[in-house]
């Protein structure tokens, strides 16, 4: 059974409890997977304060004045994690963002970036479709099965690479997030895996 995803709304528009967006995701999420924040810094500090659990954050571009702005809490989001899906949406026109702030988007894997004056049932749909790409991921499932275990088998030495460098579950679970090599090799390692037990024509991978 898939441990339930949380949607992360980060919007300072959204001002009644039944706008229809939130009623929706709230309906096909559940009332208790959805959380709503009207202030960027407060949005952002729960999303790296719970980087343990499956999420996917839905977040504006635009916040009042004080505010970190819809692109600066991605650009912090993504110096902790790549796993994270974001959907920004925004009121504007696209040809009002900076240039070089859509290529960070592009660059840095924004899942997708859509206008929230269009038929909020699309931003529905992109955000069921975030989910279901985020349980097929190798990398996520993987983050998923590190958090679950003790603290203590985190923190013990689980990996010797040929150079004798030795790495605890944590340092591969910071290596996955920041998509470095050590995290690569893992995936590359687990569907090399998966690819052997298909061969073998085990097709119960839970035997």
């Amino acid at each position: 059974m898939n441990t339930p995803t949380k949607i992360v709304v980060i919007h300072d528009g959204l001002i009644l409890k039944n706008d229809p967006l939130l009623v929706e995701l709230k309906t096909k999420f559940g009332e208790e997977e959805v959380l709503h924040y009207e202030n960027s810094n407060q949005g952002l500090e729960y999303v790296l304060g719970h980087l343990n659990q499956k999420m996917i954050v839905l977040l504006d571009v635009n916040f009042s004045k004080g505010e970190l702005s819809g692109v600066q809490v991605f650009k912090d989001i993504r110096q902790k994690t790549a796993l994270v899906y974001v959907i920004l949406i925004t009121a504007d026109e696209f040809c009002k963002i900076k240039n070089e702030d859509l290529i960070f988007l592009i660059n840095h894997d924004a899942f997708a970036l859509e206008s929230v004056t269009s038929d909020y049932t699309k931003i529905v749909s992109l955000v069921e479709s975030a989910s279901h790409k985020l349980d097929a991921r190798v990398d996520a499932v993987l983050e998923e099965w590190i958090t679950k275990q003790s603290k203590e088998k985190r923190e013990k030495p689980y990996l010797k690479t040929k150079d004798a460098k030795t790495y605890t579950l944590d340092n591969i679970l910071e290596s996955i997030r920041q998509q470095g090599e050590i995290g690569k090799q893992m995936e590359r390692n687990i569907l090399k895996l998966a690819v052997d037990l298909l061969t073998r024509q085990k097709t119960k991978l839970d035997d």
